[in-house]
């Protein structure tokens, strides 16, 4: 099995430097029970060979695809990115025996061919799970401010203390805590209020913070996250105002706490082992 990481290989753009430098250690988390050479070079690849690719913003390849799809039948593909399910296209797809992608929409559910992964974690991860009463903050939130959602998470939330609060104007811009501050902050969390994201429901956030052992209460638009991350244990809100009460009412009874971020890990360890044996069952190797 051959890995190729075609992100940034063609062209130096934004989205694809990015899943370079944030994506790795998420995507080779979920190989790491494949037993693959990654490769910088398709030509000396023999035509039969499995070739798992991963990459972003496809349309925008169209040659090089032309290429592979002329040269090699026995492909997977990682597809990174795509937020609003703009670059979904069958007739590509069906050059691939397997698609795993980012991003789930409704319409991949009865596509065997298409299995939906989580966005995951950023890179730079540091993991520190600290019991969760001695954590400093009670919950934190770090990124931009789009949309009424998180106004209101800001707004309702803020007296609930200690937490810690840093706003950025827009993605990756100024104000924004390098990775090592970032994670830092969120392994001292007992809670992570998780809003929807830009254009879907999914964010970095929630996987950072069970990475890091924080309880996440989650917006939950639709119940996405109920058919997505099936028997997930996360307290879910309507508006943000619900919140403070389940923070409150967790923080007066140290036993259920403990018993909440306990069941919270465990059913997070258990689906990512769960998902990393169904791709084995895929790639077949």
């Amino acid at each position: 099995m051959k890995l190729f990481w075609n992100t940034n290989n063609l062209a130096s753009t934004f989205w694809g430097n990015y899943h370079q430098k944030n994506s790795k250690n998420w995507i080779y988390e979920l190989l790491e029970n494949v037993k693959f050479d990654e490769i910088n070079d398709l030509r000396k690849i023999e035509s039969k060979e499995k070739i798992i690719i991963v990459d972003s913003e496809v349309p925008n390849k169209q040659n090089f695809y032309s290429n592979i799809f002329r040269n090699f039948n026995n492909l997977y593909l990682i597809h990174l990115g795509d937020e609003g399910g703009r670059e979904y296209n069958e007739a590509f797809y069906s050059n691939f025996k397997h698609i795993f992608r980012t991003f789930h929409l409704n319409k991949f559910s009865n596509n065997k061919k298409i299995t939906s992964i989580p966005i995951g974690y950023k890179s730079g991860l540091i993991k520190n799970k600290l019991n969760i009463s001695k954590k400093k903050y009670l919950w934190s939130f770090m990124g931009t401010i789009h949309g009424a959602s998180r106004f209101d998470l800001i707004h309702q939330n803020q007296d609930i203390k200690p937490n810690f609060i840093n706003i950025t104007k827009n993605f990756g811009g100024d104000n924004t805590l390098n990775s090592d501050d970032y994670y830092n902050i969120l392994n001292q969390c007992t809670f992570s209020l998780v809003p929807h994201g830009y254009l879907h429901p999914e964010t970095y956030r929630l996987y950072e913070s069970l990475e890091c052992g924080s309880i996440p209460i989650i917006e939950n638009p639709y119940n996405f996250f109920d058919k997505f991350l099936k028997n997930h244990p996360f307290y879910s809100i309507s508006v943000w105002s619900e919140a403070k009460e389940k923070i409150e009412n967790l923080v007066k009874d140290q036993n259920k706490l403990n018993e909440v971020a306990d069941k919270t890990q465990e059913w997070w360890v258990n689906y990512k082992k769960e998902l990393k044996d169904n791709i084995i069952k895929i790639l077949n190797v």
